[in-house]
């Protein structure tokens, strides 16, 4: 029987994080797994209830009854994955291939006079945007990111509707258009629309994973599908992948930097493993929140990780001493 225990956490954000969330202060745990065998990994707990996630006060209360969610399981499943490296004394940059990730911008007013030229200084060749809060200047951002030449991956986290999306897309310049990566969750997921934005642009699938009708369609109205393995099975969703010819990109969840280094790991594996498949990754997503001792001990260089302190996904000091709560 593995033993489980918490540590309870609190993050607090720069500015609003996407279409859905306020912009207060998230709450989340992160979780050590002990296993019988002597193996030790952690890993984070951090759901989104805006996005349709159990609270984690109602999760960690199931585990103290043995009932584990589907995300604890991704959890865990991290946490071996964590475990395993550290077992060998090894850390997540012998996991697989060295992957570039995207700079995440939570809103278009980061992108101030300057911005885009130290962003070209630290070596990123692509920016996610999360939008749908202020599409005028969310365009003039676009305006901005398309003629300093970066890709762009615009995140509307389901917010609008079909009509908002098409005037809004029918907006911009061929010019821009070009730069467009993809676009991820357009609006609420509804099949036959979703067809008719990818006749626009190549859209990318997050949040509506689960109310696809995987086993019942020919073809998916889609491109890309956003591997997220805090809540995703990763296994499940490269078979999909490859059965409906989709790219893929690994991403956090917008969670702790244990979170974020936990999927930078699997993203390094997936990028080993399906080079066809893989595209940049979305793996900083810490870097939202303020700086607190875990990111601290982060190592990048632009786009991507270049060093981890310890084992595993690092942080071996911070993890030890942390006083952890028994769950079971």
């Amino acid at each position: 029987m593995i033993k489980l225990s918490y540590y309870e956490y609190v993050l607090t954000p720069f500015t609003t994080l996407n279409a859905v969330s306020a912009g207060l202060p998230r709450r989340g745990a992160l979780i050590k797994v002990e296993w019988p065998q002597g193996f030790v990994g952690y890993g984070d707990l951090h759901p989104w209830p805006e996005l349709g996630d159990t609270p984690l006060d109602e999760q960690l209360a199931a585990l103290k009854k043995g009932r584990i969610s589907a995300q604890m399981e991704q959890t865990i499943w991290l946490a071996r994955k964590d475990a395993n490296l550290r077992k060998k004394g090894k850390t997540i940059l012998t996991a697989g291939e060295k992957v570039r990730n995207n700079f995440l911008v939570s809103n278009s007013a980061e992108i101030v006079p300057g911005f885009l030229d130290e962003l070209k200084r630290q070596s990123y060749s692509t920016i996610k945007l999360k939008v749908g809060r202020d599409l005028a200047a969310e365009a003039t951002a676009i305006t901005r990111m398309a003629a300093a030449g970066f890709k762009i991956r615009l995140d509307f986290n389901g917010t609008g509707s079909w009509q908002i999306f098409e005037k809004f897309f029918s907006g911009l310049t061929a010019q821009e258009k070009v730069w467009i990566e993809y676009v991820e969750d357009p609006f609420p997921y509804e099949a036959d629309t979703w067809a008719d934005a990818k006749k626009l642009v190549k859209v990318a699938c997050d949040a509506p994973y689960e109310k696809v009708d995987w086993e019942n369609s020919a073809k998916v109205p889609f491109d890309i599908l956003v591997i997220k393995p805090a809540k995703m099975d990763v296994d499940k969703a490269i078979e999909r992948c490859k059965k409906f010819n989709l790219k893929a990109t690994v991403t956090s969840y917008m969670d702790h930097p244990v979170g974020s280094l936990g999927a930078l790991a699997v993203a390094m594996e997936c990028k080993e493993l399906y080079p066809n498949i893989m595209l940049d990754a979305g793996c900083l997503t810490y870097r939202s929140y303020q700086m607190d001792q875990f990111a601290a001990n982060i190592n990048t260089t632009g786009p991507f990780l270049s060093n981890v302190k310890g084992t595993g996904i690092g942080f071996d000091l911070l993890l030890r001493d942390l006083p952890w709560q028994k769950l079971n």
